[in-house]
């Protein structure tokens, strides 16, 4: 930052620091999925019968590989978003792992061929 912006690193870290500790902002990391080793995501409409959405929301929470769980209105119950290592791995938790829990009647499945924007969540680190 300090390099592109023509300023002493040390005159950084300061700003950055008092920024921090007013409250004003907060210096967090985001995954790379690609370098992470996921270079293949897939946003997926999952449609519900015969059971509570949050009970099959609850279920989708097990499975590392969604990072993504959102209770829609529209043609779909839920909206997911899945990542896998390999096109195999990423069939595999379509058509066995997710496909197979009690009260998902269909998934409408559309793999990313590109991710313009990624907005991953703040965490804390206290």
């Amino acid at each position: 930052m300090a390099e592109r912006l023509s300023i002493n690193e040390a005159t950084i870290r300061s700003r950055l620091r008092k920024l921090e500790k007013s409250g004003a902002m907060r210096v967090v990391a985001r995954v790379d999925l690609g370098a992470s080793g996921y270079p293949f995501t897939a946003v997926v409409g999952v449609k519900i019968r015969g059971r509570a959405i949050d009970d099959v929301a609850a279920d989708l929470l097990k499975i590392p590989e969604i990072i993504s769980i959102l209770v829609v209105i529209g043609r779909n119950d839920l909206e997911i978003q899945v990542i896998a290592r390999t096109m195999d791995a990423l069939d595999d938790l379509l058509t066995n792992t997710i496909a197979s829990i009690d009260g998902i009647s269909g998934l409408e499945k559309a793999l990313a061929t590109k991710v313009v924007k990624y907005v991953q969540p703040w965490g804390s680190f206290e």
